[in-house]
């Protein structure tokens, strides 16, 4: 079981991949339509529209167009703490640089207030800087202390200082909810925790007094992986049952497993069970299904085996 890619709605497919190719090296390794047994299951059926599959290292970054249907964007007042809030965070092997080249494109904009910021050795002792790209995605660049890089970044084949999705971060109301889904749901085994606060992480996010629990679920497999980030100040608005598979901030992960019908029986285990139509044929045989997370977070379920599961 492992998290594949990382999918982000945009409103103009053509210029969001080539802000990403020019600031962070990212390779286009697909382009297709999107497929209607896609829009059935993300709930937008007799909608068309565009795909590119994007690699940065050895993750994937996966970006849909829906043609003259873009939904909803982010509220202009958006902030780290409210649980629509999920940031992909790119490692980088020198921060200044990565910096640079984010702030050199007018596409993308701060939410960090001062530039990257080193956090206290006690919160993980990275440097980090959150921004934005054209559409409002929210990003982060994270560069770990020297001496402390993790193995499976000091060799990793990024292009230029940007190496690749180390994991994705999902602003949450409640810690033990979320794990228990995780572990319960999903089989993710959960990782060491920090307790983040001070001005450091007030310049981080944009956010003044913040508190914010980190958790970090399914450590032991590869890149990306999640974060659980439970903010204990800030709006913390809940995402809208409202929100349509088209809108701007619908960003989902897109998990892949050895068996959906084990999926689906955990799914009933947990009290969400699954309708006989949820689950969708893609092409080339993949069975899949959209699961929301206790939050609101959506994952496509893919199971694994199908020649085209592997967006690679």
């Amino acid at each position: 079981m492992v998290i594949d890619r990382v999918t982000l709605i945009v409103s103009d497919l053509d210029r969001l991949e080539d802000d990403y190719v020019r600031t962070f090296g990212c390779g286009v390794e697909q382009r297709d339509d999107i497929e209607p047994a896609l829009t059935r299951v993300l709930r937008i059926p007799h909608t068309r529209g565009r795909r590119s599959v994007l690699r940065l290292g050895s993750e994937h970054i996966e970006l849909l167009e829906f043609a003259g249907s873009a939904g909803r964007v982010y509220p202009p007042d958006s902030t780290s703490t409210d649980l629509w809030f999920q940031h992909m965070a790119i490692v980088v092997t020198d921060m200044t640089p990565a910096h640079q080249r984010v702030m050199m494109s007018r596409r993308f904009r701060e939410i960090s207030r001062h530039g990257p910021v080193r956090l206290p050795d006690d919160s993980g002792g990275v440097t980090a800087f959150k921004f934005r790209d054209h559409d409002g995605h929210p990003l982060e660049l994270l560069a770990f202390p020297q001496g402390q890089v993790p193995e499976e970044w000091r060799h990793a084949g990024g292009s230029g200082p940007f190496l690749g999705v180390d994991h994705t971060a999902l602003a949450i109301s409640d810690t033990a909810t979320s794990t228990w889904f995780f572990r319960s749901v999903f089989g993710f085994s959960v990782g060491a925790g920090t307790e983040n606060r001070g001005p450091e992480q007030d310049a981080l996010d944009d956010v003044d007094n913040v508190q914010v629990s980190v958790s970090r679920i399914a450590p032991d497999l590869p890149a990306p992986r999640l974060e659980l980030l439970h903010y204990h100040v800030g709006t913390r608005r809940p995402i809208s049952p409202g929100t349509a598979g088209n809108d701007i901030a619908a960003t989902y992960s897109v998990v892949q497993v050895a068996s959906l019908d084990e999926t689906s029986a955990a799914l009933a285990r947990y009290g969400t069970p699954l309708a006989d139509d949820d689950i969708v044929i893609l092409h080339g045989g993949t069975r899949a299904v959209l699961v929301s997370g206790p939050e609101g977070h959506r994952f496509l379920v893919e199971e694994a085996g199908s020649p085209t599961c592997r967006t690679s």
